[in-house]
C-alpha cells in the first residue's frame, strides 16, 4: 500500500450498486499512480488530500482503492464503550416504543430491556 496526495480528479460517471448511487472518478496521484475510484458522494475526495492507496489492474483499466491515512476498514464501532452504550440505548428505546407510547413508560421499558439484556450477557 502506498501513500501520496491527490493531484487531479476527473468525474467519470455514476452507477447504481447495492449500496446506492456510486460516483466514479479518474484520479492521478503525485506519486504518478492513477486509476478509477468509486465513492458514495461526489465530494469524497479533493485535490491535495493525503491518501493511502492500492492499485489493482483489471481488464477495464487500473482500479484504485483510496483510504484516509490511518483508517482501518471494518473497524468495529462497538470497541468504543460510549458508542456501544448509545447503540444499546437506541436498541432498547426502539423496542420499548413498540410497546408503549407514554414517554415515562418508554423509559421504564427501555431500562428494563437493558437490564434483561445485561443479565443474559453475564450468563453467557
Amino acid at each position: 500500500m502506498g501513500q501520496s496526495k491527490i493531484k487531479t480528479i476527473q468525474p467519470n460517471g455514476t452507477y447504481d450498486s447495492q449500496n446506492g448511487m456510486m460516483y466514479k472518478f479518474e484520479i492521478e496521484l503525485e506519486s504518478g499512480d492513477s486509476g478509477e475510484v468509486s465513492a458514495k458522494s461526489e465530494d469524497r475526495w479533493s485535490i491535495g488530500d493525503e491518501v493511502e492507496f492500492e492499485v489493482t489492474p483489471s481488464k477495464w483499466g487500473d482500479k484504485m482503492k483510496l483510504m484516509k491515512p490511518g483508517f482501518t476498514p471494518n473497524q468495529s464501532r462497538g470497541s468504543n464503550p460510549d458508542i456501544q452504550k448509545r447503540i444499546d440505548a437506541s436498541w432498547a428505546i426502539g423496542h420499548a416504543i413498540n410497546q408503549e407510547s407514554d414517554p415515562e413508560k418508554v423509559l421504564e421499558a427501555a431500562e428494563f430491556l437493558l437490564s434483561i439484556r445485561a443479565t443474559l450477557i453475564s450468563k453467557l
